[in-house]
């Protein structure tokens, strides 16, 4: 079977993995929305004769990762699409910046079930849409009771920019609340998340990034004043110290609120790459 790629890359805003399989316009603007952004315009599918299918392999820690669509082929009981993934070579030197691979890919439209090669993985599910109101269908009854919950959180906001938290709020706006008061908002609306990834990142860097700046500078301040009683330089010294990391935090505090209320991911130098693994940490979803 024929598989023509749509669009490829590693900067999805599906930031945990999905599969879905898409035969009408109106579903696929929806997994394209959650994909590429709200305003994004999808590209234009003739869905009499083709069907989508998406693969998002959710966050990896580097650059490097791939993820495609191999092949499609049809079996007794389904039509199987085989979806392989890549890594990076570990020996070469890799920048440790966040990626989401993804796959998009046009195939001839088949009605019929649809399975995936693959055990779903930890958080993966599989989400076939079918036109005209039809149910998605499980691939088999024990897999059905989980993918259909996450199903549902996937519409709840996929644990994306591009749909909702657990907090109640749009994830763009419950992200931008957890920088308003530091470290402390950032503790309290990680307290309340519970579904959201994206929401729980920005979380754990204004609690870990913001509130270590924060405790550097009072530090500094202090360190200071406990100086000027034996050494007016190194009073000075502290003084600049705390001054500067003070401007520091200001700065990190706007950037970081900035490309949250925008629904984006950005990462602070050494606090972001720990934001990210508390933020994908089973542990840490467990303890929600």
């Amino acid at each position: 079977m024929s598989i023509d790629t749509l669009v490829r890359g590693d900067d999805s805003r599906l930031v945990e993995p999905r599969r879905f399989v898409v035969r009408d316009a109106q579903s696929f603007a929806a997994v394209w929305a959650a994909h590429a952004g709200p305003d994004a315009i999808p590209p234009t599918v003739d869905f009499e004769t083709r069907m989508v299918a998406a693969v998002f392999a959710g966050h990896r820690p580097t650059p490097g990762y791939v993820v495609t669509i191999a092949d499609a082929r049809r079996q007794a009981d389904a039509l199987v699409i085989v979806v392989e993934e890549t890594a990076p070579d570990p020996s070469q030197p890799i920048a440790q910046v966040m990626t989401s691979p993804f796959h998009v890919a046009l195939l001839p439209r088949d009605d019929g079930p649809i399975r995936f090669d693959t055990e779903d993985a930890p958080g993966q599910s599989t989400i076939v849409f079918k036109p005209r109101g039809t149910p998605a269908q499980p691939r088999d009854a024990k897999a059905a009771p989980r993918v259909q919950a996450q199903s549902s959180s996937a519409r709840a906001g996929m644990t994306t920019a591009a749909g909702e938290s657990s907090t109640g709020l749009t994830p763009p706006v419950a992200a931008a609340m957890a920088y308003l008061g530091g470290p402390f908002s950032g503790a309290l609306v990680l307290a309340t998340e519970r579904t959201s990834g994206f929401v729980r990142f920005h979380a754990w860097q204004a609690l870990i990034g913001l509130g270590v700046l924060g405790l550097v500078a009072v530090s500094a301040l202090v360190a200071a004043f406990a100086f000027l009683v034996f050494s007016p330089t190194a009073f000075w010294v502290m003084l600049w110290l705390s001054a500067a990391v003070s401007l520091a935090w200001v700065a990190a505090w706007g950037v970081c609120l900035f490309h949250a209320a925008q629904g984006r991911i950005w990462k602070l130098p050494i606090f972001g790459n720990l934001a990210a693994r508390r933020a994908t940490s089973p542990r840490a979803s467990a303890s929600k």
